[in-house]
């Protein structure tokens, strides 16, 4: 191989953008985990107490049929 062929090559490497795309949609996954693990913190509280209160109200529905 040449230089002018690996000056070429290194040319045609820093020219394709390929890799910046990919590097685009990786950084934006990695944003869209992180929010939505920030929103279960946020509100993983209130979810279980409304869980536990759904399931008592099941739980005595069940019971008074019975």
């Amino acid at each position: 191989m040449t230089i002018e062929g690996l000056i070429g090559r290194v040319r045609d490497f820093l020219r394709d953008d390929a890799g910046l795309v990919t590097l685009e949609w990786v950084a934006l996954a990695a944003a869209v985990i992180v929010l939505a693990i920030g929103v279960i913190i946020v509100i993983q509280s209130q979810l279980n107490s409304a869980a536990s209160t759904v399931g008592s109200a099941l739980v005595s529905t069940v019971n008074s049929n019975s």
